[in-house]
């Protein structure tokens, strides 16, 4: 309850995913660049350090991940530009299942998806993906569809 209103479904997702809510996923080196903008308030220069763990959970975490959900975010072309960079490097060796349902993904987003598991060694155990219920139109369908009839994500399922 907010403001003595019950909160129904759609409503606490909305309140959940505003501005600020989960991000995307960051590369260690999108990360060390976002770090560097950074100071620490105890005067020490924990930086190295601080790059070092991350990209150390960082390829341990995403290394290992079968299952990605990301739906009902409020995610747009940004985060799904974000995300693809991530997919195309190749972190995610394992990932089986990448939900965006219900997000606010367009032809842009979707393109940029497109190009990403089109790179050798993005997802390639990649079975299931739902982008369902975003804002892809026919532009980011046909990059999607042009990517996969020319082998990208091989173990995707209908």
């Amino acid at each position: 309850m907010r403001a003595g209103k019950e909160y129904g479904y759609n409503s606490l997702i909305d309140d959940c995913t505003q501005e600020g809510g989960r991000r995307p996923p960051l590369l260690p080196s999108a990360f060390a660049a976002e770090l560097e903008k950074k100071s620490f308030t105890n005067g020490k220069d924990d930086k190295p350090l601080v790059k070092r763990l991350y990209e150390a959970a960082f390829k341990e975490q995403f290394g290992k991940a079968t299952e990605l959900k990301y739906g009902f975010l409020g995610w747009g072309d940004a985060e799904a530009a974000q995300l693809s960079e991530v997919l195309a490097s190749g972190a995610a060796p394992r990932l089986e299942t990448l939900y965006l349902k219900r997000n606010k993904i367009g032809d842009e987003g979707c393109k940029a998806l497109a190009a990403a598991l089109g790179k050798e060694g993005a997802a390639p155990r990649l079975e299931g993906l739902n982008l369902g219920s975003n804002q892809i139109g026919d532009e980011g369908c046909k990059a999607l569809a042009a990517a996969l009839k020319e082998g990208a994500a091989p173990s995707l399922k209908a």
